[in-house]
């Protein structure tokens, strides 16, 4: 899986100059960050309620960051909701979490090699 694409990332910064990325990935990070707490708390049906939510935001910018994973899993779901196929699984919310969690870090390290 990849995570980050850095190709991606360097033509970003490219297009938005290196000092105004680490301001919009830090923005990209911490939507990670309140969308881990989001699929974390409540029942089940919550849960999922902010899944498709989550998913839906994230098509896009995860694609425009390169979080390749990410994007691919948000469009899935997606996929799955509006096909009316999505159903309650702790199994699909733990694979998000998880890819939340590892997309979260590797742009975390990046920052921190930028700075």
């Amino acid at each position: 899986m990849k995570f980050m694409n850095r190709e991606k990332v360097e033509q970003l910064t490219r297009e938005i100059g290196r000092d105004n990325i680490p301001i919009l990935l830090g923005i990209f990070t911490g939507e990670l960050v309140t969308y881990q707490a989001q699929l974390s708390k409540g029942d089940l049906t919550e849960k999922m309620s902010h899944m498709k939510e989550i998913c839906h935001a994230l098509k896009s910018s995860a694609a425009s960051f390169g979080a390749e994973s990410l994007c691919e899993f948000a469009i899935d779901v997606d996929a799955q909701v509006k096909g009316g196929k999505l159903r309650e699984d702790q199994a699909q919310v733990d694979s998000m979490l998880a890819n939340l969690s590892e997309t979260h870090s590797r742009y975390i390290e990046f920052l921190e090699s930028i700075k």
